[in-house]
């Protein structure tokens, strides 16, 4: 891998009967960190890996797909089709969120969740509502299936604040909508022992077998090689072509992370 520089990233995508989504050429001038020709392709099913110093555009990179940043240039495209796709660069963050792509940020409380609120409340809010009333009742039992489905550590009334992390992180998934066809999480596993993370991966790993896609985003690189089938390198606001998971070491990651081979 080393001794010649790093091939950036490809624009052709192959398996194209699998295709999910299609990066091509994105773009993004921030002043403190400009990304340009940001290319690669993510099939169903498929878990893509971000790996990086923090701060070296990978965050930016997940928020720009999530419809939270808006890319200066370039195309996101959603397939629908074999012969049809739509590009989503431009349109509004509730587009994404129709389009069936979920953002969970590293920051729970601060971004994820509402501090003050209620498991009940949390799920009431995020369920499509029919009309100008809530059925209390109809709620209720869905919080109560969904904490029984996740094992949430926590009963209806309690504030999401008085969970621990692994169990507010629980019920971010479980508010997640279906269908799902991406999902996009910065630091899944941050702050959560052994238990608690390959919970969180396993229930991840069910979507991904419903034929969902994942771009995570995490500085536990032995956690990037076991989960993911491909990984991204960034450094300095470049972007590595995608790696095969089963091709690469630590220590390869490592020296590349740090500006080793490019």
């Amino acid at each position: 891998m080393f001794g010649k520089k790093l091939a950036r990233a490809e624009k052709e995508c192959a398996a194209q009967e699998n295709l999910n989504f299609e990066i091509s050429d994105l773009r993004i001038d921030d002043v403190r960190l400009p990304i340009k020709e940001v290319n690669f392709c993510i099939q169903k099913g498929e878990v893509i890996g971000l790996a990086g110093m923090e701060g070296s555009g990978q965050g930016q990179i997940l928020r720009a797909l999530a419809g939270i940043v808006r890319p200066s240039g370039g195309h996101f495209y959603m397939r629908k089709e074999e012969d049809q796709r739509i590009d989503l660069v431009g349109r509004h963050y509730f587009d994404f969120k129709e389009a069936g792509i979920s953002f969970l940020p590293a920051a729970r409380l601060e971004e994820g969740l509402i501090a003050g609120l209620n498991l009940n409340e949390h799920f009431i809010l995020a369920e499509k509502q029919s009309g100008f009333f809530i059925d209390q009742k109809s709620a209720q039992k869905l919080t109560e299936h969904r904490i029984k489905d996740f094992n949430i550590k926590g009963a209806p009334e309690i504030n999401i604040e008085s969970l621990s992390g692994g169990n507010q992180q629980r019920a971010e998934l479980a508010l997640l909508r279906q269908p799902l066809r991406l999902l996009l999480l910065d630091h899944p596993t941050r702050g959560l022992d052994i238990e608690s993370s390959m919970y969180i991966w396993n229930k991840m790993k069910q979507r991904c077998k419903e034929g969902a896609s994942i771009i995570f985003i995490s500085s536990d690189l032995d956690e990037v090689l076991q989960y993911s089938d491909r990984i991204l390198v960034f450094f300095g606001g470049r972007v590595s072509k995608p790696l095969d998971a089963n091709k690469v070491t630590v220590d390869e990651l490592g020296q590349l992370i740090g500006g080793k081979g490019w």
